[in-house]
């Protein structure tokens, strides 16, 4: 029984993420959104819609409410079964709570998506696509209701397993292949000021990488002013040492997530995520590090 839950939905899951024909509809689908939120408004909607402006991806904090509500309607109905008391009217407004809750969900997973790759861009079609077909489900519920259709209870039941469902694949890109996870979460390291390289090696206006004592730094001397960051990018774990230098801020060069230089505040997204940074200073022409308080 153990080995049998171990492995639940591992063979499903393989299946999806080696399919061919699943990137056959994603890749094009994915360049669609890409175009549509590189216009002006649209990047200024995707950073609202990644959470750079909260410090926290949105879409987990949209997820949890249709899941809840949609399972309370279902409780609700299965309490009005009994004829005890009718709930109607609550597992009615349950289903509209989550209905909007599924649409800011959709819209901001929608946006995180769009900066995917391979297995993570595969699974989260699957996922997007799982879940529109439960919010179809209790779209379709909620207007049987109103008309008297005798399956508009047993549509919000499909509905919630159908959530569930997805629900299972959205854990799998989080959990297991770390989609929208920081990935500075677990650097550490330079506590005390550390030498780093001599003043005379950073070339002015390009950013450089350095391993100090083990920690990967972005270090770069812009405008006169030296800058030190952690390299990693902390939406994908690109290094931030290959992105492009924009008004006193760095650029990734994988998503465009930015960053000022000065303190690691993220400017765009796709991280919501604050860059970790470094106070630097200059003894006898060498560069020495020393990690700043989060």
């Amino acid at each position: 029984m153990g080995r049998r839950v171990a492995g639940l939905g591992v063979r499903e899951l393989e299946m999806i993420t080696s399919a061919d024909r699943v990137d056959k509809v994603a890749r094009p689908l994915q360049r669609s959104v890409r175009q549509l939120l590189s216009s002006p408004g649209g990047r200024v909607a995707k950073d609202l819609l990644n959470g750079t402006w909260l410090g926290h991806p949105l879409h987990p904090i949209f997820t949890d409410l249709p899941l809840g509500t949609w399972t309370a309607a279902v409780a609700f109905d299965a309490a009005t079964a009994t004829g005890r008391t009718n709930l109607d009217r609550g597992a009615r407004a349950s289903l509209l709570v989550g209905i909007a809750g599924a649409v800011g969900a959709a819209l901001s997973g929608l946006a995180d998506w769009s900066d995917t790759n391979k297995e993570q861009r595969r699974i989260g079609l699957v996922h997007g696509a799982t879940n529109t077909v439960a919010l179809l489900l209790q779209i379709g519920s909620v207007i049987g209701r109103g008309r008297g259709w005798r399956g508009a209870k047993l549509m919000s039941l499909l509905g919630l397993g159908t959530a569930m469902s997805a629900a299972y694949l959205g854990g799998n890109l989080v959990y297991r292949l770390g989609t929208q996870v920081d990935r500075t979460a677990w650097s550490g390291g330079l506590k005390q000021f550390t030498p780093a390289m001599a003043e005379a090696d950073l070339p002015p206006e390009r950013p450089t990488r350095a391993e100090v004592d083990g920690v990967p730094v972005m270090m770069v001397r812009h405008q006169g002013e030296l800058y030190a960051m952690e390299d990693t990018c902390g939406h994908a774990g690109c290094p931030l040492s290959q992105g492009r230098l924009e008004d006193g801020s760095i650029v990734c060069a994988c998503h465009g997530s930015t960053y000022r230089l000065a303190d690691g505040a993220v400017l765009h997204g796709p991280s919501p995520f604050a860059q970790p940074t470094f106070d630097v200073r200059v003894e006898n022409g060498r560069i020495a590090l020393r990690r700043r308080p989060i």
